[in-house]
């Protein structure tokens, strides 16, 4: 009984840790794509400099972006 119990209890918290770990990091893209747009619109270079650097950030949270999408669009089908 108590197993059960753990074992539902421990599934329940991953789960709702992996959507709110899935929101905040969609969250920072959105907010790092705005900055990145901003900031390449400036006209002085080293500012325009740094919105190019924001790609190292980017790239990754887009490909996990990318996978929750997946995941979620499997889930429904």
């Amino acid at each position: 009984m108590i197993s059960t119990v753990t074992t539902t209890v421990t599934t329940i918290a991953t789960l709702s840790f992996g959507v709110t770990l899935g929101s905040l990091a969609t969250i920072f893209l959105i907010l790092l794509l705005a900055s990145k747009e901003v900031l390449t619109g400036d006209s002085r270079a080293p500012i325009r400099l740094l919105g190019r650097t924001l790609d190292l950030g980017i790239l990754p949270l887009l490909i996990s972006f990318s996978l929750i999408v997946a995941f979620k669009v499997l889930q429904v089908l």
